[in-house]
C-alpha cells in the first residue's frame, strides 16, 4: 500500500510538472483530463469552467475512449454547452460547495440528495454511464475556478468500479494545481490578447495617417499568414519540410504586423506626397511667375515712356514693345501651365525634361531689382523627377522606415518565442540578389519569414488603391509582376509558385 500510494505521489509530482509547463489553455485543458484519467484509470472525463459573468459552467473539454473508438460517433456527441451553477447538478453542486463526490453508481443516487443525474447523454450515445468523481478545481485564494469531472474508473479487467477513495485527496490536489496552471494560462492569455490588440490598433493608427496606406498591415499580414499556412500544406518542392509550429506561426503574424511601423519616423508630408511639389509650393511658384509678369510689364512701360519722349517714329517701336510684352506674358503663361501639367503627371518625358532645365535657366528682374530664377533648386529637384513624385531624398527617408523599425520593434520586450520577430522585420524590403535595403543581403542571409513577408508586401502595394505615385493594378497584372520580380532573381519562385498555385492571393478578400 505504502509503495502503491509512493508510486501514485510521484506520478502526481510529474503531471504538476507537466502542467506548469503548458502555457497554450486550450492544450492545458486538454492535458488536465488526459493527465487524470490516465491517473485515475477513468475511461472519461470533463471539465467545466466557471463564467462569473453568467454564473454558468462551461463545457470546455470532454474526453471518453469508449465513445471515440465507436465508428459512428456523431461530431455533435462532444458539443459544448453551458450548464447553470445549481444544486441540482452533480458538477453544480461541486463547484457551489467546494466538496467532492464520489459516486459508485449515478444510477443510483440516494433519493435524499439534492443533485441527480442527467440520463439524457447516455441515451443519446448509449453510453452507461456508472462511477464518477467530481472534484473542485481551487486557486490559490480558495476560489472554486471549476469542476474536473471523472467517468469510469476501470480495473485491471477493464470493468467498471468505483473511484479509490484513497486517491479523492490526490485527485483534490491535483485539481489545484490544476487550477494554478489554468489561471496562469489564462492570466497569460489576457496579456497576450491586450499585447496584440495594442499592436495591432497602434500599427492601423500609424498606417492611417496616410488615406493611401490605411490597412496596409492588416492586408499584409493576412498574406502573409495565408502563404505560410499555404507552405505548410505543401508537400513537394523546396518547402515540402517547412511546418511552422503554432509559436512560429505566431512569430511571423506580429513580424507582419510590425514590418512598417517605422513609417511614423517618416514626414506626412513625404508618405502624401500627391505631386512633385505640394499646394503651397505650387502657390509660391505662381506667386513668383505673377511678379515675373509684373516686372515685364513694368519694364515695358519703363521703355514706353522714354520712347514716347524721344524722337519721331517712336510710336512703331512702341508697337512693337507691345507685341514683345504680348508674347512675353504668353510665354511665362505657358511655361506656367506647363509646370502645373507636369507637377501631376507620374513621369517626365526627356522632351519634358529640357523644357524645365530652359526654364530653370531664365532669370528676371524683381520689383526690388533683384535678379532672380524662374525656379529655385529645390523646385526644379522636385519637378525633374523622371518616374513618380518622390525625389531620391524623399525616397530615401521613405526607405528609412525600416531603420525606424528596427529601432522600435528592438525596443520591444518580446518573449522568447518572439524573439526574431526583429530579424524578420528588418528583411522584408531586402531581395534575393542583393538590390534590396537597408542591408543589400542575398538570398542566403534572408530568413524564409522575410521573404514571405516581402511577397505579401509587394502585391499588396500593387494591388492597393490609388497612390500618389502609382495606379492600382488588378490582380491578374499583379501576379504577373511577382511571376517576373521572381524570374529576375528578386523574389523567392517557390514562394511565388505557392502563392500563386495555392490562391492566397484570394486571403485579401477574407481580411477585408
Amino acid at each position: 500500500m505504502y509503495q502503491d500510494m509512493r508510486e501514485r505521489l510521484e506520478a502526481l509530482n510529474k503531471i504538476g510538472v507537466a502542467l506548469s509547463g503548458e502555457t497554450n489553455l486550450s492544450r492545458l485543458l486538454e492535458l488536465i483530463v488526459k493527465e487524470t484519467r490516465h491517473f485515475t484509470n477513468a475511461d472519461a472525463g470533463s471539465l467545466y469552467l466557471v463564467d462569473e459573468d453568467s454564473n454558468c459552467l462551461n463545457f470546455e473539454v470532454a474526453q471518453n475512449d469508449t465513445l471515440r473508438k465507436r465508428a459512428d460517433l456523431k461530431p455533435e456527441t462532444f458539443k459544448p454547452y453551458s450548464i447553470p451553477v445549481t444544486r441540482n447538478s452533480i458538477a453544480g453542486y461541486v463547484a457551489i460547495t467546494g466538496e467532492a463526490l464520489n459516486i459508485p453508481d449515478v444510477y443510483n443516487i440516494s433519493a435524499g440528495a439534492d443533485f441527480e443525474f442527467n440520463r439524457d447523454f447516455d441515451i443519446r450515445n448509449r453510453y452507461r454511464t456508472k462511477s464518477m468523481l467530481n472534484v473542485a478545481m481551487k486557486d490559490t485564494e480558495g476560489t472554486i475556478i471549476g469542476v474536473l469531472q471523472l467517468i469510469n474508473s476501470t480495473d485491471s479487467n477493464g470493468e467498471v468500479v468505483p473511484f479509490d477513495l484513497n486517491i479523492e485527496s490526490l485527485v483534490s490536489s491535483l485539481a489545484s494545481q490544476a487550477a494554478v496552471a489554468i489561471k496562469n494560462a489564462q492570466l497569460l492569455k489576457e496579456i497576450k490578447a491586450l499585447f496584440e490588440a495594442l499592436i495591432q490598433y497602434s500599427v492601423s493608427a500609424i498606417d492611417a495617417r496616410s488615406p493611401f496606406t490605411a490597412g496596409h498591415s492588416k492586408m499584409v499580414a493576412g498574406y502573409t499568414m495565408a502563404l505560410a499556412k499555404a507552405i505548410n500544406d505543401t508537400h513537394e518542392g523546396p518547402y515540402a519540410n517547412v511546418s511552422f509550429t503554432p509559436d512560429q506561426l505566431e512569430e511571423l503574424n506580429y513580424a507582419a504586423w510590425l514590418h512598417d511601423i517605422g513609417k511614423i519616423g517618416v514626414r506626412e508630408g513625404v508618405l502624401d506626397k500627391m505631386s512633385r511639389l505640394s499646394d503651397a509650393e505650387m502657390g509660391s511658384l505662381i506667386n513668383r511667375f505673377e511678379n515675373i509678369k509684373a516686372s515685364a510689364i513694368i519694364e515695358a512701360e519703363k521703355k514706353e515712356l522714354a520712347l514716347s519722349q524721344g524722337k519721331e517714329g517712336s510710336s512703331t517701336e512702341i508697337e512693337e514693345l507691345h507685341r514683345e510684352l504680348e508674347n512675353r506674358l504668353s510665354q511665362v503663361d505657358e511655361e506656367l501651365a506647363f509646370i502645373k501639367r507636369i507637377n501631376a503627371d507620374i513621369s517626365l518625358p526627356e522632351s519634358g525634361h529640357r523644357r524645365l532645365e530652359e526654364i530653370h535657366r531664365k532669370r528676371y528682374v524683381d520689383l526690388e531689382g533683384q535678379k532672380r530664377p524662374y525656379l529655385t533648386d529645390l523646385e526644379f529637384e522636385n519637378l525633374s523627377v523622371r518616374k513618380g513624385n518622390l525625389t531620391e531624398g524623399e525616397i530615401e527617408e521613405i526607405r528609412s522606415h525600416v531603420n525606424h523599425t528596427e529601432n522600435i520593434v528592438n525596443k520591444i520586450p518580446f518573449t522568447r518565442h518572439l524573439k526574431r520577430v526583429p530579424v524578420f522585420v528588418i528583411g522584408h524590403h531586402e531581395m534575393l540578389d542583393g538590390s534590396g535595403y537597408p542591408r543589400h543581403v542575398k538570398e542566403e542571409d534572408i530568413p524564409l519569414q522575410s521573404r514571405i513577408i516581402a511577397v505579401a508586401d509587394i502585391f499588396e502595394a500593387l494591388t492597393a488603391g490609388d497612390r500618389p505615385y502609382k495606379k492600382s493594378i488588378d490582380p491578374i497584372n499583379s501576379l504577373a509582376i511577382l511571376q517576373e520580380e521572381a524570374k529576375n532573381g528578386r523574389l523567392d519562385k517557390e514562394l511565388v509558385r505557392i502563392f500563386i498555385e495555392k490562391r492566397v492571393y484570394e486571403a485579401g478578400e477574407k481580411t477585408i
